[in-house]
């Protein structure tokens, strides 16, 4: 596996060589990032620049180089596994076709700016129709693929670069990881419910006893973690893409404060953190064969004294003295 170096007009300047560490840390439904260290020779000064970009090729994922910095001949690059940050969408987007929509999103504003988008860039998944204006293109896609357990990454496809690729990863019932299988050689686990909701009282547009009130319980029957949310800026009425006035119905209204609610608590879920450190001489279960990033995967700790269902979040890919990776995970459930 090699890493080449393309220009900002995708010509293949080098191979990326004379390196002490690489970092590849690939997220699931965020960006991902980078980090090289390098001997500062020549051709890395030259080609080691920032928007310059790096090509994985065993995945054909792609890194922006965003910083660039050489000192006491050692190079240290930093940088993105997309450049969505780049570009904002200047009007009101409407996401409920998640494929559809976020092709259109970024179709409508490129601006130059470098991203293809493939015939048909991920699966068949629809949501209640949120709502982005002026907002950077990744905190959107990344945030409707939360929302959706979707996930993102940005890759080359043939002759094609930079092309973005929706794509959606379930449970695999095939691969445990736990010290009875001994795939693991170090693990941390950390769980935060200080900022924990779980019902969301959202106000929409109206005045004192006129003002229309949702409410959205995730409870569950269990106990009660409350959050107001101010939603005057939703409503009844609202300008299309054509400038034609529209008013929606109220059980359209209702939907759409609620879906607010739901968003809102997303940001207040429990937190919990599960890193662990994978043995990849140990090849009962090896990464991009028996498991990817996104997957739903049981852990069974014996340290911590759980099995549970966990998502692999983020996968960082160390190539140093030797390889390993590092998984974070994301409880999915019990």
């Amino acid at each position: 596996m090699e890493f080449y170096i393309y220009d900002r007009n995708d010509d293949k300047v080098g191979v990326l060589d004379n390196y002490s560490s690489i970092q590849w840390i690939s997220n699931y439904d965020t960006t991902g990032e980078f980090w090289i260290v390098a001997k500062e020779t020549d051709l890395n000064l030259m080609n080691l620049i920032t928007g310059n970009r790096i090509l994985k090729t065993d995945d054909n994922t792609i890194g922006f180089i965003k910083y660039s910095y050489s000192h006491d001949g050692i190079m240290d690059i930093r940088g993105y596994l997309d450049n969505l940050d780049d570009r904002i969408n200047f009007d009101t987007a409407h996401i409920r076709d998640v494929s559809r929509d976020i092709s259109t999103l970024i179709e409508n504003n490129t601006r130059g700016l470098d991203i293809r988008v493939i015939d048909h860039i991920g699966p068949d998944v629809r949501i209640e129709k949120t709502e982005t204006t002026y907002k950077p293109l990744r905190d959107t896609i990344s945030s409707t693929c939360i929302q959706t357990g979707t996930g993102y990454r940005f890759v080359k496809k043939g002759d094609r670069f930079n092309c973005l690729e929706l794509y959606k990863r379930d449970r695999n019932y095939d691969v445990i990881f736990s010290e009875e299988y001994n795939n693991i050689i170090g693990q941390s686990y950390s769980k935060d419910t200080s900022n924990y909701k779980n019902v969301a009282i959202v106000a929409g547009e109206g005045e004192g006893s006129d003002r229309k009130i949702v409410t959205v319980d995730q409870s569950n029957d269990q106990e009660r973690y409350e959050l107001f949310v101010d939603a005057r800026d939703l409503t009844r009425k609202y300008i299309d893409e054509n400038k034609v006035e529209h008013t929606y119905s109220e059980k359209e209204y209702e939907e759409i404060l609620k879906q607010r609610g739901v968003d809102k608590m997303n940001e207040r879920k429990v937190i919990e953190d599960y890193q662990v450190n994978i043995d990849v001489t140990n090849d009962t279960f090896v990464y991009k064969k028996d498991f990817f990033l996104g997957d739903i995967v049981k852990v069974k700790s014996l340290k911590y004294g759980f099995c549970k269902w966990f998502r692999i979040k983020s996968v960082k890919e160390i190539y140093e003295k030797s390889y390993r990776i590092v998984l974070t995970l994301d409880t999915e459930g019990s």
